[in-house]
């Protein structure tokens, strides 16, 4: 299963960034005076300084700003927020439910594939999802997406290589980012159902 912490680990390991996740088995009444702004229980917090984030999306998307792993130009990062969001919206409404339930519909996998589509069609016409001229938060998304996928597909017999065979350019993404030790080595020894216990996007 795909939680917040795997999206983090194959972020920091690819980037190179040395890390220690802690995770919390209880939250007490003074950490949650921390957070009430959030008015929402709190997924993964990370403290930097004298403050505190509470979402994944914008933990991965600090993390990037970093690193400049977000976009060089104001249009290119809209483009890299816009992507990010729109796979985690994928993840939320087609991925996990298939995953949890072991059952993938026809019109699930043709919406799957619609949005695949779309994916390859703007990788045919740049490098890059975003647009730019590097490798970038949307690129490692997508490529997340993508691999967890066809993971999926293989491990219950369904014909994964059908699907790769329709999105060369999200399976050259998929190439680029296997390519890096780091990322290979911990995706190699996380197999999808073990995330489900972390089920937090």
């Amino acid at each position: 299963m795909i939680s917040s912490i795997y999206i983090f680990k194959i972020l920091l390991s690819y980037l190179g960034v040395e890390y220690e996740i802690n995770q919390l088995s209880e939250i007490n009444q003074e950490f949650t005076n921390k957070l009430e702004s959030y008015n929402q229980f709190i997924k993964h917090t990370q403290k930097d300084e004298d403050y505190l984030l509470g979402q994944s999306a914008v933990i991965s998307r600090y993390i990037s700003n970093n690193h400049n792993f977000s976009g060089k130009s104001l249009q290119e990062s809209a483009r890299v927020d816009d992507i990010v969001e729109s796979v985690l919206e994928i993840i939320e409404e087609y991925i996990l439910p298939i995953i949890n339930s072991n059952i993938i519909s026809d019109e699930i996998t043709k919406l799957l594939c619609t949005h695949f589509n779309d994916f390859e069609n703007q990788l045919s016409k740049s490098t890059f999802s975003a647009g730019g001229d590097s490798t970038t938060l949307a690129d490692l998304y997508l490529f997340i997406l993508y691999d967890i996928t066809l993971r999926y597909l293989e491990n219950n017999g369904y014909m994964a290589h059908h699907f790769n065979e329709k999105y060369p350019h999200l399976e050259r993404l998929k190439l680029h980012f296997l390519s890096n030790k780091s990322v290979s080595e911990f995706i190699n020894s996380n197999s999808i159902n073990s995330q489900t216990s972390q089920l937090i996007i």
